[in-house]
């Protein structure tokens, strides 16, 4: 998730806990199986690298004295050192779709759904599904409740909450073994930063703005896709993070340090990566 132009400029963040409620304690850590096979085959895990695209579309508002935004995107888990999967057999995706504004007034978000898929294909940034991010099988479910934006400093997070039972069992666990699925109150924070890109020779503007945004501009009615002027009406962007799971128990909140060395390795890993998988 990122947000928004090179003006208001909030770039998604390093801080994986600005903005999530109190009553929200980030896992010191969980184990995950993205075969969804049990607990006997799963990794430890404190947090997720991801990496990924998006597409803003934006407009004026005088109620927020700013921008309204609404954002499409998919995200991959990958490891910061190679850009690789760290889930051995399986790529780890995300959908997401989010809006906000960013104004003199505040900044925040209004809502949203984040999916994630579990999919032994490998085919991130494809035309399968919407660009290779929905075609595996869907293992959580999560609606964005709120977040911060820090247009200044670039940084903002997003809260989101998990929808009802949809996290299938079998995947996520905590240190003892027990299964996630049956927990209540789980949650998800993300943080990403991002820059506006030159989506040519990506399917980023035909999957995600046209598919999955609805889009109707340049690039989505016959016209060739050019950037708006000085990317204020819409843009497309590459994301770097970090996600962590997020439970409203009675642990004792766990410091996570802001990923800047991992924003950092991959905001290069990920340009070479991507060039690489779209021109395969």
């Amino acid at each position: 998730m990122s947000v928004l132009n090179r003006l208001s400029r909030p770039l998604m963040a390093a801080s994986l806990v600005l903005g999530v409620a109190a009553s929200a304690h980030a896992m010191d850590s969980w184990y995950f199986n993205p075969a969804g096979t049990g607990f006997a085959n799963a990794t430890e895990f404190s947090g997720f690298n991801v990496g990924g695209y998006g597409f803003i579309d934006q407009s004026v508002s005088i109620q927020h004295l700013g921008f309204d935004f609404e954002e499409h995107g998919a995200y991959q888990i990958m490891m910061p050192s190679s850009g690789a999967s760290p889930t051995a057999g399986f790529d780890i995706t995300a959908t997401y779709a989010v809006e906000g504004y960013v104004g003199l007034l505040g900044s925040g978000f209004t809502g949203g759904a984040i999916s994630l898929y579990a999919d032994p294909s490998f085919d991130f940034g494809s035309a399968n599904g919407i660009f290779g991010a929905d075609n595996g099988t869907l293992i959580a479910q999560f609606d964005v409740v709120g977040g911060a934006i820090d247009p200044l400093a670039g940084q903002a997070s997003v809260a989101a909450q998990l929808v009802g039972a949809s996290l299938a069992s079998g995947y996520f666990f905590d240190a003892a073994g027990n299964d996630l699925a049956g927990v209540t109150g789980l949650g998800l924070t993300l943080g990403v930063q991002n820059q506006v890109i030159d989506p040519t020779g990506t399917r980023i503007v035909a999957e995600l703005a046209c598919e999955y945004g609805g889009f109707n501009g340049p690039g989505c009615n016959g016209a060739p896709y050019r950037p708006a002027f000085m990317d204020l009406a819409y843009s497309t962007v590459q994301d770097v993070g970090v996600a962590t799971l997020t439970y409203n128990g009675g642990v004792p909140v766990v410091a996570v340090p802001e990923p800047a060395s991992a924003v950092m390795m991959l905001t290069g890993l990920l340009g070479l990566f991507a060039w690489r998988r779209f021109r395969s």
